[in-house]
């Protein structure tokens, strides 16, 4: 079902003062290359529209390779030729829509297809010294009524006068626009003036346009460069979005031109909400990708890359050497077995600069100057760090707070970092630590995370925090959850076959309790060590209860637990527990984790290492990020994506909150995108085709409304 009702036009402002400039927006089409091709055909009828409304004339969709790329094995995307084609002619009724083709992945009748539906344009794109192989498709394309862009790829192959010549045949074979395309990224203005004008003082009336990518962050400017030198049309994605480096930005493009008084056509403010609403969420790239920047100097096609990668990979060379050395032999075509001879020749290079090479090191000796730091001085310090980090990754800034049972001093672990934040942390234990801590992080940090299992005098911790606090947030969580969180992953990845080994935790607590459940789950035969017998049993017991499996069982002597033991852990938090002997009666290659950091003798420490064991002290990074996600998406769900509302006029819920039958469910109700299904009034979602059916009205007139609110046309 394709969205209708969605091309309201509004006339732009014509200015006059310089020539028109034709901007052909190919987000759809060569933006697809950073998504894997995973454009729908309902993103296609969306964006194409907002495009529309925005003001552009030509619109470029479908799989980054063209017309049939998905059947010719480039990639498969998200939706078919057809059904690219069907949502584009469904929304669009002033913009023309085209595909991209190539000779060899694209066919006649693809060409034919394509006019069924009503393309107006097509590319055709061959590489610059192969363009004989566009003229019968062409001519073809004429024949149906196209307008018809020849676009000259990795146009740096050929000099001016060559890609010229070029130019001057496909206009003879009926082409409309020739394209000088920098497949690259790696051309400079003035190479862009040059070919302009070459080809320009060739041809008698063809439209000169301009493809750039951005590798060298020159796409903009010689965008500019062509249509200072005569080109009329040029290409641009929204947010820059494309292959490799990407292409030039859409935003910016409209924005320079309007500012040097060229006309568009193109609403610069729509153009941007579309960009940030729509595209700017599929973006993963940050700052300067050091291959792509490689690949524009050396004008290396990143079709390569992966030739040059498995070179590298086989001869333990810089990706980025091969590059530069390939592209010295060709632009055109890298075959594998070109960049392996290059690696070869390369890799006995470096064996002789090794040879020759005297290697220098040098020590430096860094003073930090610090002296000795009160705990306040410390926590502000943490805090400090803590927030430049942030700033500068753009990550929220976490304080934990928890309780030690190391003495009465405030201890301060190291700062750490996840996906998604920056996490520093202390362990406190009176009321005036806690004050004294609070002062100096409080307002600095985002968030205050408090385990709110301890407690301090009698008075829960989480209580006392939230007392203190002003300014940032406060979250709590569990630190023994984020210890058997920590511990499990720790296992389940250093432990091959889990279901079939012996798993011994020695300390019968809270975490330990916790751990033993999460292994059991997975399979693992657990054995739960505690000196005391009765409160041994009685965990055991409700243990297996609750998996009904007996999978877990109970040992009092250290040495029975110890033997034939897989894995080891320490979790007793009172004392060292695991001795010498007792590790001399575990498997060999066997895993050993000090979860409560102190729990292994010295002398078992010792054998470990000495003996060929794996021993870890339990690092609660895994732990502790996974318990600061789940907080923070829940309070995200809570806050912007739970709740109900309305869409069109209809009645819309999302994020868990249980609506009525009918209502209909949906991604988030802040910023809706997905329609997740019909409530079946009881917290689920209705399956039965023909009641379902009856509710198609509504589901269109939500997906009406979502996308009307992302082009902005409300």
């Amino acid at each position: 079902m394709f969205i209708k009702g969605l091309h309201i036009i509004k006339n732009p402002t014509k200015m006059n003062n310089m020539r028109d400039i034709t901007i052909l927006e190919c987000t759809l089409r060569d933006g697809s290359y950073a998504i894997d091709y995973q454009f729908t055909a309902e993103d296609t009828a969306i964006i194409a529209a907002g495009l529309e409304d925005a003001g552009f004339r030509f619109i470029e969709i479908g799989h980054g390779l063209g017309l049939n790329a998905s059947n010719a094995g480039e990639g498969v995307a998200a939706a078919t030729d057809e059904e690219y084609l069907k949502a584009a002619s469904s929304v669009l009724k002033k913009a023309k829509f085209g595909m991209f083709f190539i000779p060899g992945i694209g066919r006649e009748e693809d060409l034919k297809m394509a006019a069924d539906y009503g393309m107006e344009f097509v590319r055709i794109g061959t590489n610059a010294p192969e363009a004989d192989k566009a003229e019968k498709y062409i001519k073809l394309a004429k024949k149906l009524g196209m307008t018809v862009s020849s676009n000259l790829m990795k146009s740096y192959a050929l000099s001016p006068e060559g890609l010229a010549e070029k130019a001057k045949l496909v206009e003879e074979w009926g082409a409309d626009i020739v394209y000088i395309v920098d497949s690259a990224g790696g051309m400079l203005p003035k190479d862009i003036k040059e070919y302009v004008e070459a080809v320009k003082a060739k041809t008698k009336g063809v439209e000169i346009g301009l493809h750039a990518h951005n590798n060298l962050s020159l796409a903009v400017a010689n965008t500019l460069a062509a249509i200072e030198a005569g080109a009329t049309m040029v290409d641009s994605c929204l947010q820059g979005i494309g292959r490799s480096a990407g292409n030039t930005q859409t935003e910016i493009l409209v924005l320079v031109l309007e500012k040097l008084g060229y006309n568009t056509g193109i609403d610069s403010i729509k153009v941007m909400d579309l960009g940030k609403k729509l595209v700017n969420p599929l973006i993963h790239r940050t700052g300067v990708d050091p291959i792509d920047v490689t690949s524009g100097y050396a004008m290396f096609h990143s079709k390569f890359l992966k030739n040059v990668y498995k070179a590298a990979n086989k001869y333990g060379l810089d990706p980025r050497e091969l590059i530069i050395e390939s592209s010295k032999r060709s632009v055109v075509n890298v075959p594998e077995e070109l960049v392996m001879s290059i690696a070869e020749e390369l890799k006995e290079k470096e064996k002789r600069k090794k040879e020759e090479a005297e290697i220098a090191i040098r020590e430096i000796d860094f003073e930090t100057g610090e002296g000795v730091l009160t705990a306040g001085e410390k926590v502000k310090k943490i805090a400090s760090e803590l927030f430049s980090l942030s700033k500068k990754t753009g990550k929220r800034s976490i304080f934990s707070v928890s309780t030690s049972n190391k003495g009465q001093e405030v201890v301060f672990p190291f700062i750490r970092m996840n996906s998604i934040s920056v996490i520093g942390n202390c362990e406190v234990n009176t009321v005036r630590q806690v004050n004294e801590v609070i002062e100096a992080i409080d307002g600095i940090v985002d968030v205050i995370l408090v385990d709110a299992d301890k407690r301090i005098g009698g008075k829960n911790l989480l209580q006392i925090v939230s007392e203190f606090v002003k300014r940032s947030e406060v979250i709590s969580y569990k630190d023994t959850d984020a210890w058997a969180v920590a511990a499990g992953a720790l296992i389940s990845q250093s432990v091959r076959n889990i279901p079939k080994s012996k798993i011994v935790i020695f300390g019968c607590n809270n975490p330990s309790i916790k751990l033993a459940q999460r292994l059991s789950e997975m399979g693992a035969r657990v054995t739960l060590w505690d000196e005391n017998p009765d409160r041994l049993n009685k965990v055991v017991k409700s243990l297996n209860l609750i998996k009904d499996d007996d999978l877990i069982d109970g040992e009092i002597d250290k040495i029975r637990a110890s033997t034939n033991a897989d894995v080891m852990i320490g979790f007793d938090i009172n004392r060292p527990v695991i001795s010498k002997k007792m590790l001399e009666k575990m498997n060999q290659n066997g895993l050993v984790i000090d979860a409560s950091i102190g729990s292994i003798l010295p002398e078992g420490v010792q054998y470990a290492i000495n003996s060929g064991l794996k021993v870890y002290r339990l690092d609660m990074r895994a732990g502790l990020s996974g318990e600061i996600i789940t907080a923070l998406e829940t309070k995200e769900l809570i806050e912007n994506v739970a709740g109900k509302g309305e869409i069109n006029g209809v009645t819309v819920v999302a994020g868990g909150f249980i609506g009525k039958r009918g209502d209909v469910v949906v991604d988030s109700i802040s910023n809706p995108i997905r329609i997740v299904g019909i409530a079946n009034g009881i917290g689920g979602i209705i399956k039965d085709v023909e009641e379902l059916k009856r509710h198609e009205e509504s589901i269109k007139r939500v997906k009406s409304g979502i996308a009307m609110r992302n082009i902005s046309l409300i």
